[in-house]
């Protein structure tokens, strides 16, 4: 069964850029929302939960730090890995709020992949 990454970022171009590379990783589906709101809502209907989720913070309806700090309040996403990106924040508060990685855009799509493969691995 493949595992499913959440990409949950608003900029669509990149977005598909995202779901690219990282449907390079073997056994490994994308799924892509735009925005906080339809994250929480995915995660709330789909079961199992995400291998990984890949969040921007600055994203319309609920941000990304609001989709971390909900998820783990939650004790079903406890465990589901999260890499936060942006082009404006530092990693402080996306790692306080529940992150386990931090990405400034831009990235290299390399380095996206590298740091998804490493936590499906852990």
């Amino acid at each position: 069964m493949a595992r499913t990454i959440l990409i949950v970022e608003d900029d669509r171009a990149l977005a598909g850029t995202l779901e690219i590379g990282l449907l390079a990783i073997d056994n490994v589906d994308t799924v892509t929302v735009f925005d906080g709101r339809e994250a929480m809502e995915y995660l709330e209907t789909h079961s199992p939960a995400p291998a990984v989720v890949l969040t921007d913070l600055d994203l319309p309806r609920v941000d990304g730090y609001q989709l971390i700090t909900w998820m783990r309040s939650r004790p079903e996403l406890l465990r589901v890995p999260v890499v936060a990106m942006s082009a404006r924040h530092d990693s402080t508060e996306s790692l306080a709020a529940g992150a386990n990685e931090f990405l400034t855009k831009p990235f290299a799509l390399a380095t996206v992949r590298a740091r998804v493969q490493e936590l499906l691995r852990a």
